[in-house]
């Protein structure tokens, strides 16, 4: 799984900010705004928390947290990815930590323990085994302080499955210095319990369009799978939440570590 995954987002990491169709910079304080709104009605202890997340990508979620006064740390596995969150992090003057971990094994890099441990944006729905999905759990508990908190948010596969649309997240975006057009073509297995992203970037500059493609195949995780995983993890009042009474863009999981 490792070094797939880590490929992908060596690769694409770099073209988020400054490349997708839209404004990254609105999008790291838009996000932040929503989970600190969220969290506050569900960490059950008085904010500033300690919090890891342990997907970070380029730090969208993590940035906007920090941005609010959380003491954050971040961890991706793909140290390209890191190195851009780094960057980031100080462009927008905020204060706080990095490191490359792979989700399913956090404390080989990590001693410390934390309020809150997150992983957004699907990132879970790469633990394409079993196996993978109740390391990366466990291994999240091990981070958390007693009666801590574990959130996880992921694509809402069970509507999504039922009709295994094949072309998603299309962006088109007009920039002074020229438009970005990206979109997504999904390739379902004909068991319809994974599929293949294909990532597609066009970038145009002076009338000339140049076409980046990222690939990496993803779990569909529907919602008993994460639940019982969570549940099977030892940990209590797992969760479900969907956007509508969240506030945030994805369905959302959490659970309580005792």
């Amino acid at each position: 799984m490792v070094a797939p995954v880590t490929e992908f987002y060596d690769r694409l990491g770099p073209e988020y900010r400054h490349n997708m169709g839209w404004d990254w910079d609105a999008q790291v304080r838009q996000e932040g705004a929503s989970l600190d709104r969220f969290l506050a009605n569900h960490v059950g202890r008085s904010a500033p928390w300690s919090l890891l997340d342990c997907s970070c990508g380029i730090g969208t979620q993590a940035i906007g947290l920090a941005l609010l006064g959380h003491k954050v740390h971040a961890t991706d596995l793909s140290p390209v990815s890191i190195e851009t969150a780094r960057q980031a992090s100080t462009d927008f003057g905020v204060d706080m930590t990095f490191g490359v971990a792979n989700f399913c094994d956090l404390g080989a890099a990590i001693a410390d323990t934390f309020d809150v441990v997150i992983t957004c944006d699907n990132s879970i729905a790469h633990c394409l085994r079993d196996e993978d999905l109740a390391a990366a759990i466990a291994s999240m508990k091990t981070r958390l302080e007693p009666d801590g908190l574990l959130l996880l948010s992921l694509r809402d596969y069970d509507a999504l499955v039922a009709d295994k649309l094949c072309f998603n997240n299309e962006h088109i975006h007009d920039r002074p210095d020229g438009r970005r057009i990206v979109f997504q073509v999904w390739d379902w297995a004909d068991d319809g319990r994974t599929y293949r992203v294909h990532q597609f970037l066009i970038k145009e500059t002076d009338g000339q369009y140049d076409v980046k493609h990222f690939e990496t195949e993803l779990r569909v995780l529907l919602r008993d799978d994460v639940m019982t995983a969570v549940r099977n993890a030892g940990f209590d009042d797992v969760t479900w939440h969907d956007p509508d009474s969240s506030g945030y863009y994805q369905p959302i999981v959490t659970a309580r570590s005792r």
